[in-house]
């Protein structure tokens, strides 16, 4: 690629997924200079000034609170980071979505005002998506090497599918049962409904994974406001087998 300005590699370590609200404790990037391959590097932890670390968080990265005691604020090196990406193009992975949204975040809140508009933006995620799209026809060329012929009619739908599978499973190692194949997709998901409405956590705890009470156990939420189960059950747009669940779960807290 022919770089016109310097390009930083940027990527957050962070207390959780909330853009609004979580913090940067680690962050980490690479300047490429045009006509230099010679990298300059800056990284950091940080401390998050009492923001808790999420269990999917710590899950992720292993950092703990205790770790960043010591390190200085956001707020503290602001300046210093902004001066590493000023005049910049940045670039991630997925960047655009979550690392760049909640760096500016944290500009904002210190005081450094930050226009997205000023940066060129290189996420790998995105143009691997564009690159080799995810949709039936995208990967079965993929992994077939030829078009997919009758795209969109039903039987010949499942037929790729089931090509798409058996390459798979002569490329990557698999495993080789429904009851493995399943735990391997879908195990660190947690989800307890099909539109993931309820999420099961690793202390074994159902949580909320939506609205107002996002994060609160279903024990939680039946003690502050009950009425929202029945809410969710008799009057929300959700599918007849989440509110079915919904139901179970409200019967169960009730005896």
């Amino acid at each position: 690629m022919q770089l016109t300005k310097p390009i930083v590699w940027l990527d957050l370590e962070t207390t959780g997924l909330d853009l609004a609200n979580d913090r940067i404790i680690e962050i980490a990037m690479i300047k490429i200079l045009p006509n230099d391959n010679d990298g300059i590097s800056y990284i950091r932890r940080i401390n998050p000034e009492g923001r808790p670390i999420t269990e999917e968080a710590f899950g992720k990265h292993g950092i703990k609170l205790e770790d960043l005691v010591l390190c200085p604020t956001f707020n503290q090196l602001a300046k210093d980071i902004y001066g590493f990406i000023k005049d910049c193009d940045l670039g991630g992975y997925n960047c655009k979505r979550f690392d760049i949204p909640i760096l500016i975040e944290e500009f904002l809140r210190s005081g450094i005002n930050i226009n997205i508009k000023d940066f060129k933006i290189i996420d790998v995620y995105k143009i691997l998506s564009k690159a080799e799209p995810r949709t039936l026809e995208g990967t079965y060329k993929r992994f077939l090497g030829e078009n997919l012929e009758g795209a969109h009619n039903a039987n010949a739908d499942i037929e790729a599918t089931i090509k798409i599978f058996e390459k798979m499973e002569s490329i990557y190692e698999l495993p080789n049962s429904a009851i493995e194949l399943d735990r391997y997709a879908f195990e660190e998901d947690g989800s307890i409904d099909l539109e993931n409405k309820l999420k099961k956590k690793k202390d074994g705890n159902i949580v909320f994974n939506f609205g107002k009470y996002k994060d609160k156990t279903i024990q939680e939420v039946f003690k502050i406001d009950k009425d929202y189960y029945t809410w969710i059950i008799n009057k929300s747009d959700m599918t007849l087998y989440t509110k079915s669940i919904f139901k179970n779960i409200l019967n169960y807290l009730m005896k």
